[in-house]
């Protein structure tokens, strides 16, 4: 069997989290199938954060033992083409097939996520500076997004650093489908697809970012007041979000027309929000 790479490429919030802790729990019964998901067991998921440095040497480590295919993940490539250049010479000198894979959600879920990812991630500088988001509210915070975020770019230029394989681009929700067509269903139905949720990176509600955000711009209010809103959003991230808007949705979906045209262009997806569809 011709010797094959699958590398997940994110993008970031689209269940790249779940995908890796999938391949990281059923790391043994893909090894038994020919599959390979390298990882040194450090404390993220993904195993492609240093793809730069491939070299020969780690390229025929993962095919040892009758590997046939390797799955490479990490959810900050898509906008990283560079990272990818050091694969793409190694794998055409080998005839190594690069088939690369993206998930997308609609680029309003994405702003919600990402909202919440700069408030989990960087809260103890929110919190010491009295000034989350360096002291942008949530239009300003996704406006600088938006502005930086050009997905249909970076999705050409993986297409192009590997073009023997067509890019596969899916839905968050088609990543189980997705492996099914190229694992084998056979397969895919032997492995765990439960990933407990503490595993995974739940989104905070808006209500609750917002709500922590005030909170931290408000010098009458405690530090510790803050940090008990924090720890206690982490229990409602299933519950129904107030924050989210259909305004909010409906002006972040706008911004996005031309990156939704693009998409489905080139790469025949849909990635708009299904309630703000046009015919």
């Amino acid at each position: 069997m011709k010797r094959r790479i699958i590398l997940h490429i994110g993008s970031p919030k689209c269940g790249s989290t779940y995908l890796q802790q999938v391949m990281l729990q059923n790391r043994d019964a893909l090894a038994r199938r020919g599959i390979r998901y390298p990882h040194d067991g450090g404390g993220h998921p993904g195993n492609a954060a240093h793809l730069t440095n491939i070299d020969r040497e780690t390229l025929a480590e993962y095919f040892s033992g009758g590997i046939h295919t390797v799955v490479l993940s990490h959810e900050d490539l898509y906008s990283m083409t560079k990272r990818g250049e050091a694969l793409a010479v190694l794998t055409r000198e080998e005839g190594i097939v690069v088939q690369v894979i993206a998930f997308l959600r609609p680029f309003s879920e994405f702003i919600y996520g990402d909202f919440s990812q700069f408030m989990k991630q960087y809260f103890d500088t929110f919190l010491a500076e009295r000034a989350p988001y360096g002291g942008r509210d949530f239009e300003a915070f996704a406006q600088r997004r938006i502005t930086t975020l050009k997905p249909a770019n970076y999705l050409c230029n993986w297409q192009t650093l590997f073009p023997d394989c067509p890019l596969i681009l899916s839905g968050h929700r088609g990543i189980r489908p997705v492996m099914n067509r190229l694992f084998g269903t056979l397969v895919c139905e032997q492995l765990d697809w439960t990933v407990d949720k503490t595993l995974s990176n739940q989104s905070l509600r808006m209500q609750d970012c917002d709500r922590i955000a005030a909170a931290m711009r408000n010098s009458a209010v405690p530090d510790k007041l803050i940090r008990d809103m924090f720890i206690k959003a982490f229990h409602h991230v299933s519950d129904p979000d107030a924050g989210r808007t259909p305004e909010r949705t409906a002006w972040l979906e706008s911004q996005f027309t031309s990156q939704n045209a693009e998409l489905m262009k080139l790469f025949f997806f849909d990635n708009r929000h299904p309630d703000y569809r046009t015919p």
